[in-house]
């Protein structure tokens, strides 16, 4: 990085550039079952950031505004002084820049087509795939979701049409498992995370605050720009 701006600054445009830093996804290293990026989990979803422009009023702050990656293009929009499209989803900070300690958006939202077998993306999983080492850990993991969806069990449902949807707020993840044929359906499975008493997300919670979970459920269905 340092390098890339000593580069501006040598071509005398650091002046005339904004430079935005981030992460596309975070890494599970075994927790939660997991090996890799591909989940709704906070360790995944929750990626570095740091912008930099030259007419900034507060630099080298922190901010704990709610933003999304999904905002940084309506940001570098109107930091460039051009009009956002229509079609664009989020929203820009361009005025936590200058003060990062206002009042912000309700909440973040994420996506991930996961499978019951949510290691391995969205993909059927292949009697290769299963001959692998992955084979031992595929079937433990297998066994407990079996175990915890009883009758509703559904192999084709769960490796090839589970969607998983994510709502984070400043306090608490939801996250909701739908048929994505069907959109208005009800959940197959919500998980519920408190991050102030569980910021690892070791327990859900959600069969325990019903009235909560509805709650966050009914802002999740309001969808991202009732958020903002």
């Amino acid at each position: 990085i340092g390098k890339l701006i000593a580069a501006l600054e040598e071509a005398g445009v650091r002046d005339n550039t904004m430079i935005v830093v981030w992460g596309d996804h975070g890494w599970h290293l075994g927790d939660m079952g997991v090996w890799g990026k591909a989940t709704n989990y906070e360790i995944a979803t929750r990626v570095p950031l740091m912008i930099w422009s030259p007419d900034m009023q507060t630099r080298g702050a922190n901010t704990d505004a709610l933003v999304e990656l999904v905002d940084i293009y309506p940001t570098l929009c109107e930091l460039a002084g051009i009009p956002v499209p229509e079609h664009t989803e989020g929203t820009s900070f361009k005025p936590l820049m200058n003060d990062p300690n206002q009042s912000w958006k309700d909440a973040a939202f994420s996506q991930y087509p996961n499978p019951a077998l949510r290691e391995w993306a969205a993909n059927p999983l292949s009697r290769g795939m299963r001959e692998t080492w992955f084979g031992p850990l595929i079937q433990q993991v297998e066994e407990r979701i079996i175990k915890q969806q009883g009758e509703s069990w559904d192999r084709e449902l769960f490796e090839q049409h589970l969607m998983g949807y994510t709502m984070r707020t400043d306090r608490y993840r939801l996250v909701i498992w739908k048929d994505h044929r069907d959109s208005d359906a009800d959940p197959i499975y919500i998980e519920l995370f408190d991050h102030q008493t569980d910021p690892s997300e070791t327990k859900n919670v959600a069969d325990e605050r019903p009235e909560l979970t509805n709650q966050l459920l009914a802002q999740w269905n309001a969808g991202w720009e009732a958020a903002r």
